[in-house]
C-alpha cells in the first residue's frame, strides 16, 4: 500500500494506491481522518487507485474515523475510484455513511467532487 496526503487550499486530498487488506484500509482512513482534523479541513477527497473494493464499511473503520468530522455541519467526503468495482463499493459506502450522518458522496472524476465541495448545501 502506498498513499499520499496533500493539503489543498480548501480541502484535504488523500490518494491510496494498491491497498489489499482491511488492515491497510483502517490504517489509511485513520491517517486521513487525523490529517483532516489536524489541518482543519472539513472537506476530504479520497482517491482510491489500483485497490481492492471495500464492502464491509464497519470493519473498514470508515464510520468510526469520519464520525468525528461529521460533527462539523459543513463536512463533505468525496470518494473517487479508478474502476467500476471501486465505484460500486464507494456507492455502498455512501449509502451506509449517510445513514450514519456522514455527508459522503462518490464521484467518477475529481472535477465533479470539487464542484460538490463548493456547492451550497
Amino acid at each position: 500500500m502506498l498513499y499520499k496526503v496533500t493539503i489543498e487550499p480548501q480541502y484535504l486530498k488523500a490518494e491510496l494506491f494498491n491497498r489489499e487488506t482491511m488492515e491497510e484500509t483502517r490504517e489509511f482512513l485513520r491517517i486521513v481522518a487525523d490529517a483532516a482534523i489536524k489541518h482543519q479541513r472539513s472537506w476530504v477527497l479520497i482517491c482510491v487507485i489500483s485497490s481492492n473494493p471495500v464492502f464491509t464499511v464497519e470493519r473498514s473503520g470508515f464510520l468510526a474515523y469520519f464520525r468525528k468530522l461529521s460533527s462539523d455541519p459543513s463536512h463533505k467526503i468525496a470518494l473517487l475510484g479508478d474502476s467500476e468495482e471501486l465505484g460500486i463499493s464507494h456507492q455502498y459506502i455512501e449509502l451506509i455513511g449517510r445513514q450514519h450522518g456522514v455527508n459522503v458522496q462518490s464521484f467518477r472524476d475529481e472535477e465533479s467532487a470539487v464542484k460538490w465541495f463548493n456547492a451550497e448545501k
